[in-house]
């Protein structure tokens, strides 16, 4: 199961968008409020000839104040509200031990990727710290809470895959996912039934003997929307699952058990001042060593460059 939701569709649809809040902009700028641009009339040549040529050939119609960004945005209903914003860009996911640059061959790229591990997990800490104490004055950091929500998610999800449980599959997932999932489920032959099971989680190094570890916890505010924001954990899920079908007219269940390590993005939103619930985003894949090319990792770059390259990909480039 889990293999099936980390390809195909589902993850080019989740993964497709560069530009995260794009989606967020043309949700909360459509309808009136996205007014055409200034209309220009100009007088014809007839009436230049009778007088008017000291006037402008060309006159601005005035246009209606528009409402702000944030009473737009309290205007929307709740249901209407963007959900799939994208991964934030810049999250640093570390990979498995196996998957790092070899210390012998690549010895540059495994140092400089220590190095970012180090230093996102640092800085992560102090913007979740100063987002919830600061920015958005008593809101919980949940530092506790996190593992076992995500585990709680992942196996509502699965089950509810399925079972074909639409309803549960929208209240748990961001819009996005539900939806490719919802697809699926209904392109499933009439009649036949998927089962799926959690045999246990693989309490291994990768996650610490635990079964789940938290890779990157991460939470900023939306551009020009204020009390408004996004927090996003990855987490590195390792688990054997079994998973089968019965075909109409055969009882026969031919379950097959796999062993899974998953990279769950689970995200809470906040919408001018209103605290949302913690919803599975969808999964992502491990840093790689030519994502160190990105301006988000690259070296040699001054912070005003980073800057830069964070508001462009997050559509907010003036």
């Amino acid at each position: 199961m889990a293999s099936s939701l980390s390809k195909g569709p589902v993850l080019s649809a989740i993964r497709s968008s560069n530009s995260p809040f794009a989606a967020l902009y043309s949700k909360t700028l459509s309808g009136p409020a996205a007014a055409a641009p200034c209309q220009r009339r100009p007088f014809s040549q007839s009436s230049q000839r009778n007088g008017y040529r000291g006037l402008p050939e060309n006159i601005s119609i005035p246009q209606p104040a528009q409402p702000s960004m944030r009473t737009r945005g309290r205007d929307m209903a709740r249901a209407d509200l963007p959900q799939d914003i994208g991964l934030l860009p810049g999250t640093f996911i570390r990979p498995l031990w196996r998957d790092l640059p070899s210390i012998f061959h690549q010895p540059s790229e495994r140092l400089h990727m220590e190095w970012l591990w180090v230093k996102s997990a640092f800085q992560n800490f102090v913007a979740l710290l100063a987002y919830c104490k600061w920015i958005n004055k008593g809101l919980p950091l949940g530092l506790k809470e996190r593992r076992q929500v995500a585990l709680d998610l992942h196996k509502t999800m699965y089950s509810a895959f399925a079972a074909g449980d639409s309803a549960t599959l929208r209240k748990v997932c961001c819009s996005g996912l539900a939806n490719q999932l919802n697809s699926r489920i209904a392109a499933r032959p009439k009649g036949e039934q998927v089962t799926w099971d959690l045999e246990k989680y693989i309490k291994s190094p990768a996650t610490f003997f635990t079964g789940v570890r938290v890779l990157a916890d991460r939470a900023t505010q939306i551009p020009e929307l204020p009390d408004s924001g996004v927090r996003q954990v990855v987490l590195r899920i390792t688990s054997r699952q079994s998973k089968g079908k019965v075909s109409p007219g055969n009882s026969t269940n031919n379950a097959k058990q796999q062993d899974c390590t998953e990279y769950l993005v689970i995200q809470k939103l906040r919408w001018i001042g209103e605290e949302g619930e913690w919803r599975v985003w969808g999964h992502a894949t491990p840093t790689t060593v030519e994502d160190l090319e990105s301006p988000f990792f690259a070296r040699g770059l001054s912070l005003a460059d980073r800057m830069e390259a964070m508001k462009e990909a997050m559509g907010a480039k003036k």
